[in-house]
């Protein structure tokens, strides 16, 4: 992956950290028989959302990326529930204890889907930290971005000589404290396990106390690769860290083996990429951004195009340059959802059609047509669709018209890892033979 940070964007990212003070009393202070409690909402969709312990609510219409002061609950075991906010539906229910006298966060995380909620307790010794030091640790409150590596470093830090402050920490996992010296100027990273250059969030200017105890809560962005981070100081303020980038792609499916070139905001994301082609994924500024796209030299569209933050795009240039011709060039965005699959037995895939003298594909995984990969017309993309996984699995993509465009070997077949997520790919670009008259080709590809 290509990564392109500008010193401006990164001091940027840093003022935006937004930052909520929350009082550090004890509400339930010495000789009470209550426990002391609050929450934040991380959830990956929810914009607002209503707490309630035993049935009663706690905290109403608590909206994303902030939390509420403390809440005094009786020392006990109780029912906590999360409904969206003003909605009868209960999303998750569970049973916590809570004891006298202590504090927690309710930590309020996952797709609506997949609500969940993890208690964290904040009462630990800070006499048991050494002097200029201060301790954290990692949450990884994510259901479908995988394994993470998370580094805590002094600016311009090389990562590939560094070991992660908390290393290969998978989904739904909530490290141990580690202590470490006390910075003011500490630049939080967060990669894919094991690939310091997988970079997935950039967090710069991170201030850490010293004999103080930090959570980072690391949340899911809403392609399923980039994340965010919340700061956590316990019994203290808590800061949210969205990320501030996209991840963007081109694809090149020009007729005559085309050469395509695309800028968004200056960032290359690929330099004459030749027709049937598939670029790698390069980081850009989120908002609205300045793309440029260029087939054989010429200029195809310039203008401004938005990104959202945390999400992940294919730029697919697709057509023929030809005068009149049948399907001209024409870019298409598509909006790709490369989250992992939660079921250890499951696989992604989808459908991307864009070969201009292809007619409707469909597609079928060991015999069986797959709903949303059905008919998908030229310049489009069908939407993910779970199949069980199978490390010989047998793909078809059959036109009506075209008849077979792809078949697995027999033999063989095709690895659909489990957890993965895999788009077939039919481009155009290839000389027109007898034996394949709309010079298509069928590339399966791993996106995760």
């Amino acid at each position: 992956m290509t990564s392109v940070f500008s010193s401006r964007r990164l001091a940027l990212l840093a003022a935006l950290a937004a930052s909520v003070l929350l009082a550090s009393c004890k509400v339930g202070g010495s000789g009470s028989s209550n426990a002391s409690l609050r929450a934040i909402n991380l959830s990956d969709d929810l914009a607002s959302v209503d707490l309630y312990v035993d049935g009663t609510q706690q905290f109403g219409a608590l909206t994303k990326g902030t939390v509420n002061a403390y809440t005094s609950v009786s020392a006990d075991t109780h029912t906590v529930s999360v409904n969206s906010a003003g909605n009868s539906t209960t999303l998750f229910t569970g049973t916590y204890t809570f004891s006298k006298n202590d504090h927690y966060t309710a930590v309020i995380w996952g797709p609506q889907a997949a609500l969940h909620v993890s208690t964290l307790p904040e009462d630990d010794d800070t006499t048991q930290i050494g002097k200029g030091n201060t301790r954290v640790r990692m949450f990884n409150a994510t259901t479908t971005t995988g394994t993470l590596d998370v580094y805590l470093q002094p600016a311009g830090t090389d990562l590939t000589q560094a070991t992660p402050t908390q290393g290969t920490l998978t989904s739904g996992t909530l490290a141990g404290f580690k202590e470490i010296a006390q910075n003011a100027a500490y630049t939080l990273t967060v990669t894919g396990a094991g690939n310091p250059n997988d970079i997935r969030l950039v967090v710069p200017g991170i201030s850490l106390t010293a004999q103080q105890y930090t959570t980072f809560v690391i949340t899911a962005g809403s392609g399923g690769v980039l994340v965010n981070a919340s700061m956590l100081v316990e019994q203290g303020s808590a800061s949210s860290y969205p990320n501030q980038q996209a991840r963007v792609r081109l694809v090149a499916s020009v007729d005559g083996a085309g050469q395509v070139t695309a800028t968004v905001s200056g960032n290359k994301l690929a330099n004459n990429l030749q027709s049937p082609g598939i670029g790698q994924y390069v980081l850009v500024p989120a908002g609205s951004d300045a793309v440029t796209t260029n087939v054989n030299g010429n200029i195809l569209t310039q203008g401004p195009q938005t990104f959202n933050a945390g999400a992940d795009y294919t730029l697919m240039v697709w057509g023929s340059a030809a005068a009149n011709a049948a399907k001209p060039l024409t870019v298409t965005t598509i909006t790709d959802l490369n989250q992992l699959p939660t079921s250890t037995t499951r696989s992604n895939v989808r459908l991307i059609n864009g070969a201009g003298m292809m007619d409707a594909l469909t597609m079928s995984v060991d015999y069986l047509a797959l709903t949303s990969s059905s008919n998908i017309l030229p310049g489009s993309a069908a939407a993910y669709q779970q199949v069980t996984s199978d490390t010989q699995a047998y793909i078809e993509v059959d036109s009506p018209i075209n008849g077979t465009v792809y078949a697995s070997t027999r033999t063989n077949g095709d690895n659909l890892a489990a957890q993965g997520v895999y788009t077939m790919f039919v481009l155009g670009g290839l000389a027109p033979t007898t034996a394949n008259p709309t010079g298509a080709k069928a590339v399966l590809r791993s996106e995760r």
